[in-house]
């Protein structure tokens, strides 16, 4: 089995227990894929160790947080709401590491002492280096690096980091406030399609922090590895190999000297194949041009993903007829409202469920309330029994919403 992939996990049964005990839309998670993740990342092995920290953004599950901690690794974070959330689920600050862009707008009010924090900006930076020093954060730089660029319009760079100057000015000011400054960070961008990037990154990132007298302690090469299922028309990862990765990040942090830890940061590669959205087929419309089959959830409410990756999706029961060009929708009275656009068997009927696969990631945190209430979230923890780690939303919790 490729690295990258994981053993099979049976959706179907999941999918048909779930839908008889909680009813659908719902959600799917599994603990147990999580875990066949979390054994390929610590098989990262080299002269250096490799720490991770799980982007708290990409699944914002409280169960997840939780059985997280217990792994004894770390949690990165990117707004207050995040970091309220590790530290309530009783994450220390030595695995907490906040990221994200705008912190002085809202870490001035913290007062939490030794949390990881990495600045994006020369105003973060000046606004909170008083704050860093006085309650001991150990802090980091994002660098901007020619890779970060916008993946639908490649001619423009990314919002995120610092630029050559930005850094060097940045780093004077935070020794002369007495921070203490030890790690440097970058993040390319979700499903990087091969591994050489990150080496490209790495070296910039080193000429970098030369330029700036900087030799950081800790080199953190963000998140963004491939998860297989995840179909980008833009990007291709299957060039990506995991073996040729780990050698990338044991020659790229030569050009740092003195570094103790790599860090990785990943959310999407972690979380995305343990879910799946779990829908039911409510009406269907025989048109010309295809078959439209409209379900009780879709894109506007549970996938905004839809709409520039293409997922694994089936039907249960299976059907076998002819296939026909399907347009697969959700039930609200949007056009958007689109999950896939695809071949199906065209027996499909009313009343039969839809998978949609790799769903572990953004779905939950950029699910909508539009005209509907939230869907449960379903639980299956390593010995394949189900919880309800989110109930339905009722009328009256929807309508208090707005």
């Amino acid at each position: 089995m490729n690295q990258q992939e994981l053993p099979e996990f049976d959706w179907s049964a999941a999918a048909l227990e779930a839908a008889e005990r909680f009813g659908t839309p719902c959600y799917l998670f599994s603990w147990e894929r999580v875990l066949h993740v979390w054994h390929v990342l610590k098989a990262l092995k080299g002269d250096i160790p490799v720490r991770h920290w799980l982007s708290l953004k990409s699944q914002p599950l409280r169960r997840l947080v939780q059985e997280w901690r217990s792994l004894n690794t770390g949690i990165e974070v990117v707004s207050e709401f995040e970091l309220r959330a590790a530290l309530s689920a009783g994450f220390s600050t030595e695995n907490i590491l906040v990221n994200g862009v705008g912190k002085h707008h809202w870490m001035e009010g913290i007062s939490v002492s030794g949390l990881r924090v990495h600045f994006d900006s020369v105003d973060e930076a000046s606004r909170l280096a008083k704050t860093a020093a006085r309650l001991a954060w150990r802090v980091g730089l994002r660098f901007a690096l020619r890779k970060q660029v916008d993946p639908d319009e490649p001619l423009f760079y990314t919002q995120f980091g610092l630029s050559a100057a930005e850094a060097r000015a940045t780093v004077g000011a935070l020794r002369a406030a007495g921070v203490a400054l030890e790690s440097a960070h970058f993040h390319l961008r979700s499903n990087v399609p091969a591994a050489s990037e990150y080496s490209e990154a790495l070296a910039e990132m080193g000429l970098r922090c030369q330029e700036a007298n900087f030799s950081p302690r800790f080199i953190d090469c963000g998140g963004g590895l491939p998860c297989p299922g995840d179909d980008l028309p833009r990007d291709a990862h299957s060039s990506f190999k995991m073996a040729e990765f780990i050698e990338v990040l044991r020659s790229g942090v030569r050009a740092f000297s003195g570094v103790e830890e790599i860090w990785l940061e990943n959310g999407r590669f972690v979380t995305g194949r343990a879910g799946a959205l779990v829908i039911r087929v409510v009406d269907i419309k025989d048109r010309p041009e295809c078959r439209y089959v409209i379900c009780d959830g879709g894109r506007t409410n549970h996938a905004l993903v839809s709409d520039w990756e293409r997922h694994n999706v089936f039907s249960i029961p299976a059907r076998s007829a002819r296939s026909r060009l399907t347009t697969l929708c959700g039930p609200t009275c949007m056009a958007f409202d689109r999950l896939c656009r695809l071949e199906l068997p065209d027996d499909v009927q009313i009343g039969d469920l839809m998978v949609w696969q790799n769903a572990g990631a953004y779905h939950i945190p950029w699910e909508t309330r539009f005209s509907h209430g939230l869907a449960p979230v379903v639980w299956i923890d390593s010995n394949d029994r189900m919880s309800l780690v989110r109930q339905r939303e009722t009328f009256e919790e929807w309508w208090s919403s707005h």
